[in-house]
């Protein structure tokens, strides 16, 4: 596969527009690179490229080693119903059910329609991660924008449960599921922070409000789509 083969792959489904504006480029230059017709070698296009999507800069260069950063491949070319390989860990997409008040546990369910992803056991166990404890959820909103996209599957590990400033959650706020950053303070208050700030300024939530309305689900620790994590 051509280097203009490999960068129109990398933007899916993502109309030029979409995929220049993430990327900080203009449409024409990012036609002109699926066109063949710019030589990235010399600019710094390629790592913008890369790191807007996730994408191993070695792959899209040279077209070596896997397509997404960090060695974890999501496998496509399978049948649903042939086992995993012994280095493979599929993850189906799934949605979470509430029963009862603050306290109880969430129960999930898998999306029946949704083609599961497949991660390398050694990912896995690089990153500690228990697949057994891990779900993938589908993002809705813009809240997180240009971070998350709607759309976006996350991973999440459900062990990761104890609040660590700045870092990216699922949680219970309510009776709303949602996915932000986190910032403790310590009178005990939450901080829910969008990346999207402009539209979705920080959500403050008292101490005893955050005791009873707020149960963490769990840490995204990958994602796969239109943004960036």
């Amino acid at each position: 596969m051509a280097l203009k083969d490999r960068i129109k792959e990398v933007r899916a489904g993502d109309p030029q527009t979409v995929a220049a504006k993430k990327t900080g480029m203009s449409q024409p230059m990012w036609s002109k690179l699926e066109r063949g017709e710019v030589d990235v070698a010399d600019t710094a296009l390629l790592p913008r490229i890369a790191e807007a999507y996730g994408i191993s800069l070695d792959w899209l260069t040279y077209g070596r080693g896997p397509r997404l950063r960090g060695g974890r491949e999501l496998v496509t070319a399978f049948h649903p119903e042939d086992p995993a390989a012994e280095e493979e860990v599929r993850i189906p997409e799934s949605r979470v059910r509430f029963s009862g008040g603050h306290g109880h546990k969430p129960s999930y369910e898998a999306v029946d329609d949704s083609e599961p992803a497949t991660y390398r056991l050694s990912w896995f166990q690089k990153e500690r991660i228990n697949p057994k404890k891990a779900r993938r959820f589908r993002v809705t909103g813009n809240s997180m924008e240009p971070m998350l996209y709607p759309g976006d599957s996350i991973l999440v590990n459900l062990e990761e449960t104890t609040v660590r400033e700045g870092l990216i959650y699922v949680f219970r706020h309510g009776d709303q599921l949602k996915v932000k950053k986190l910032i403790p303070r310590s009178d005990g208050s939450l901080v829910l922070r969008s990346i999207n700030r402009e539209e979705y300024p920080d959500d403050v939530v008292p101490a005893a409000a955050a005791a009873e309305q707020i149960t963490i689900i769990g840490r995204v620790r990958d994602k796969s789509g239109r943004g960036g994590l």
